[in-house]
């Protein structure tokens, strides 16, 4: 069975502190105690134990954060800017594996994280021909699974989507599509912002909720001249990312009450 290398982004910006970190008087959100354990550590957990899974990088860590993980890790320095620190994660793992062609990207903000999930979404991936995999979760399967989470949402004719928190990409796209995906992630608060990179009739169609999943993927294949895919998660735990306090007290609980 194949495993992909995995990028933790667990970077930070001391210009523009985050601002759920700020708001709990902490300088990184990574490190924020969720269950006892700062909550990147809930996500290396669930990726180590995934069969799908091999080597770590983790962005914006090093061995003097004093957080074992129970697993070896590459630790990357902090670049600041969220693509710096996905093209450093990238560099770090094929300097010890020069041959690596797709890897896993996953945040770490998401400690709900389960290796079941990890292993789902590699399969789906595979399952398809394509370059670049964004994990999408619905609203009913997200509110159905954690109710009170107030994620946004973005409609479609199909229904209405959050974005989930972990990818598979080709290396070589980001390196070739640099420009353009710095854009995107510039705008990434905005749905549409994004859209309106992709013309006049693109935007159109997404006013009047008559985009479809499709229509997304065809648009920005063609803009990153790539294979783009969109991967509807049935499994919320991709998507529950911790952006504000409520979120933060929920999976507080939830984490106290798996324990």
């Amino acid at each position: 069975m194949q495993t992909y290398p995995v990028v933790v982004l667990a970077g930070y910006s001391r210009e523009k502190p985050d601002p759920l970190a700020a708001a709990m008087g902490a300088e990184r959100k990574a490190l924020l105690d969720v269950g006892g354990k700062p909550m990147v550590w809930w996500v290396v957990d669930a990726l180590r134990r995934s069969r799908r899974v091999g080597r770590m990088a983790i962005v914006g860590m090093s061995p003097e954060d004093g957080v074992d993980f129970g697993v070896d890790v590459l630790y990357v320095p902090n670049q600041s800017r969220h693509l710096d620190n996905i093209m450093a994660g990238m560099r770090a793992l094929q300097a010890v594996e020069p041959h690596l062609d797709r890897f896993l990207i996953a945040s770490a903000d998401i400690p709900l994280l389960q290796p079941e999930t990890v292993d789902w979404f590699v399969a789906a991936c595979e399952a398809q021909d394509g370059d670049f995999f964004y994990s999408i979760v619905e609203q009913q399967v997200m509110e159905g699974q954690f109710p009170g989470a107030a994620r946004s949402y973005v409609p479609v004719r199909e229904g209405r989507f959050c974005g989930g928190d972990l990818f598979m990409v080709r290396a070589a796209i980001a390196h070739n599509n640099e420009p353009l995906v710095r854009e995107l992630l510039a705008r990434r608060k905005s749905a549409f912002q994004q859209v309106r990179l992709a013309g006049f009739r693109t935007v159109l169609k997404f006013l009047f909720r008559r985009l479809t999943i499709a229509d997304a993927e065809a648009v920005f294949s063609r803009l990153m001249q790539c294979k783009t895919r969109a991967v509807c998660s049935p499994y919320a735990d991709l998507g529950m990312d911790v952006d504000k306090p409520h979120q933060l007290e929920m999976v507080r609980r939830l984490v106290g009450a798996r324990a």
